[in-house]
């Protein structure tokens, strides 16, 4: 769907309207911010802001799924301007309009993030540590909170995983195998890589011994 050449052209678009976003949102300008969003998604991304949230992810990931990794790099796009208006809706109170997109960019920069790793100029990487740290994990639905995981896997963040996979089980969205094969593939790691994701190896095997004894307390 986009071509590499247009798609680095938009980067520096994107720069450009990013600044200009912060402008509007410290002087208080909001409408006028998110009207600029609107207007940038629809002319550069063919993709304004309500018809992402209408489409699934996955309806939304396959719109994209033709042309590479500068399509992969569109997704990301999209979940950075979903993030910037959630923001916004944020500052003037209008909560659950702002939940909606903020889980939205989520999930879907955290897919960017899994299957293609970080885009230049879009800052995807510090983006979904905002995200994963705020209302859109915190407040949001199962969906979005085990997007939040699959990536704190990913990016071997695995105490905040482990954190993760619990509050997945306690809301009835995690089964016994899924906690187990993850627990799987972190005992496949050397001790340096679990370490620097915040769990020691007596800390593993700790936490395989009360997955095992809360999934048989609650089968029984």
């Amino acid at each position: 769907m986009f071509d590499r050449d247009y798609f680095m052209r938009m980067i520096n678009q994107m720069s450009v309207a990013f600044g200009a976003l912060m402008g509007l949102k410290q002087q208080g300008k909001h409408e006028e911010a998110l009207l600029m969003i609107d207007e940038f998604m629809s002319k550069e991304l063919r993709m304004r802001a309500r018809l992402a949230l209408g489409l699934s992810d996955a309806d939304l990931i396959a719109m994209f799924g033709g042309g590479g990794r500068s399509d992969a790099e569109a997704i990301g796009a999209i979940g950075a301007f979903l993030q910037e208006e959630g923001d916004i809706l944020a500052d003037m109170g209008r909560e659950a309009e702002s939940l909606q997109r903020l889980e939205k960019a989520l999930r879907l920069i955290g897919y960017v993030l899994r299957t293609h790793g970080p885009v230049e100029g879009l800052d995807l990487e510090r983006r979904m540590e905002q995200l994963v740290e705020g209302p859109a994990r915190l407040d949001g639905s199962a969906l979005t909170l085990r997007a939040a995981w699959e990536w704190q896997e990913h990016d071997g963040r695995y105490a905040d995983a482990e954190n993760s996979l619990y509050e997945l089980f306690d809301a009835g969205n995690a089964g016994t195998e899924e906690g187990l094969s993850f627990y799987d593939r972190l005992q496949t790691l050397d001790d340096e890589a679990l370490g620097s994701g915040g769990l020691s190896r007596d800390e593993l095997r700790e936490g395989v011994r009360q997955w095992n004894n809360l999934t048989k307390e609650t089968a029984s």
